[in-house]
């Protein structure tokens, strides 16, 4: 797929979403993660009809084919930016996602930080966007901040910074796109089942939860108190308001029951591990 040119590409993920969408929800779950299947069961419900096994099978292929991509990052920037396709875009998020990780030790520090910028600016710049699409793209930005966060290439400080300046704004509907990022960070780092599946074994998300725990948990937490803090002062709140409010009540929450890693948390991620096999 990597020879053939772009227009032609989206051509066929759209051909292959269109087959996939009229397979049904159930058919659609074979060529995606449990995790993600969950993001997108709301959405991409169709009623069965006459599709053959054969041009499921293609359309599942095509999809794969296109995830394994090398380097698809070009690519998955353009389709982002064209196809109106809303389960072609999920993919592209997620063949960016798994990309990163595989080709990380390949791609510039630079342009790992412009990757994690673009899905960002493009999320801020596209309110519109189905819940599981945007879902997914912060999704592989957190991912991306924490494949980074042990060599130390990326930072949670400027994402922090970015998330304090959403917050600041005042609109709510930018406030819940902040949130949105700060669960997905959450949510990544926790190592537990809506951790993604990128291919990294569990004594590496152990120690990524444990720097984070130690360094961005805190961080969240007061982003999230300034706003629990504002909203407070306020005598009324509309409708919007009082939904971003209770958003942040949640996430507070979601910080306050962290499951902290103990002191020796590679040896219990191993019995973890050895206690699964059995």
């Amino acid at each position: 797929m990597a020879a053939v040119g772009a227009p032609e590409v989206i051509t066929q993920l759209e051909s292959a979403a269109k087959v996939l969408m009229n397979t049904g929800f159930h058919q659609l779950c074979v060529s995606l993660p449990p995790l993600m299947c969950s993001l997108t069961s709301d959405h991409v419900q169709a009623p069965p009809s006459m599709v053959s096994t054969e041009q499921r099978q293609h359309a599942e292929h095509v999809f794969l084919s296109f995830r394994k991509s090398k380097s698809p990052f070009a690519i998955c920037k353009h389709i982002l930016e064209t196809s109106k396709v809303d389960y072609v875009l999920f993919q592209a998020a997620t063949a960016i996602m798994e990309a990163v990780v595989r080709e990380w030790i390949l791609l510039e520090k630079t342009s790992i930080e412009s990757l994690r910028a673009f899905l960002l600016t493009y999320v801020l710049q596209r309110p519109n966007l189905q819940k599981y699409v945007r879902e997914q793209i912060l999704l592989a930005v957190a991912v991306i901040v924490k494949r980074g966060s042990l060599d130390k290439s990326i930072s949670c400080k400027s994402i922090f910074h970015e998330v304090g300046q959403l917050l600041s704004s005042g609109n709510p509907t930018v406030q819940t796109l902040a949130c949105s990022i700060l669960t997905a960070l959450l949510s990544e780092f926790s190592s537990s089942s809506k951790t993604s599946s990128i291919g990294l074994s569990m004594e590496f998300h152990g120690s990524c939860k444990r720097i984070f725990q130690e360094e961005g948990l805190r961080q969240i937490f007061m982003l999230t108190m300034e706003v629990l803090q504002e909203f407070s002062r306020r005598e009324n709140l509309n409708a919007q308001m009082s939904s971003v409010f209770q958003r942040y009540l949640a996430l507070a929450n979601q910080v306050l029951s962290w499951n902290f890693l103990p002191p020796n948390h590679i040896l219990f991620f191993c019995q973890r591990q050895l206690l699964h096999q059995a």
